[in-house]
């Protein structure tokens, strides 16, 4: 395949159009632990993931969860002298103060993490409703900011997870995650947070 060059068009789907919305979910996985997952992609799109299996013993992805639009994934194409690449973050707020909380947002800032989100919309986001954020170089604790009376956050921890900036940028926009239809699709993303045996 070329690198450059465009290959498809895009129209509009007045019936079912895409909505600026998430479901307030976010998987979190270690990065570690992604690199030793089996993942299976779409036999007819090659860059579609249509799998991804924990290795076993115990590793599991944990669920963030958040109301309205707290949680804000997003990514950006970042232009480079002899390479681009994009940047991917995510912007999320950690609704648990206890010291059990603390210590593991403490252990998120010495490690990478991968992100599985869900998108509003299962039928105007085609094979998009599920997308994976750092599969590749895997995001970053940036922010952790607790502000005690701060409104928008009720007090709780407003967290930036986000592409280093100064240890090479993805190469690809988020991958997104689908097989056959969303029920058969969000059945193999719950599973992860299902410790293997």
């Amino acid at each position: 395949m070329a690198c450059t060059g465009i290959d498809i068009g895009s129209a509009f789907d007045c019936e079912n159009p895409i909505v600026a919305a998430v479901n307030q979910r976010l998987i979190l996985i270690n990065q570690n632990d992604y690199n030793e997952a089996v993942v299976t992609y779409d036999g007819t799109l090659t860059s579609l993931i249509a799998n991804i299996v924990l290795a076993a013993g115990g590793k599991q992805g944990y669920a963030f969860e958040g109301i309205r639009a707290t949680l804000q994934p997003q990514s950006a194409f970042i232009p480079g002298v002899s390479s681009s690449g994009y940047d991917h973050q995510l912007d999320f707020v950690v609704f648990d103060i206890s010291q059990e909380q603390k210590d593991n947002l403490q252990k998120m800032g010495l490690g990478k993490m991968v992100a599985i989100v869900e998108n509003a919309n299962a039928v105007g986001n085609a094979n998009s409703v599920f997308e994976v954020f750092g599969k590749d170089v895997g995001l970053e604790l940036i922010t952790n900011v607790r502000i005690n009376g701060d409104q928008d956050t009720s007090g709780g921890f407003a967290i930036q997870l986000k592409t280093s900036d100064n240890q090479g940028k993805e190469p690809k926009l988020p991958t997104s995650w689908w097989d056959t239809d969303y029920l058969t699709t969000k059945a193999k993303v719950d599973t992860l947070l299902i410790p293997t045996v």
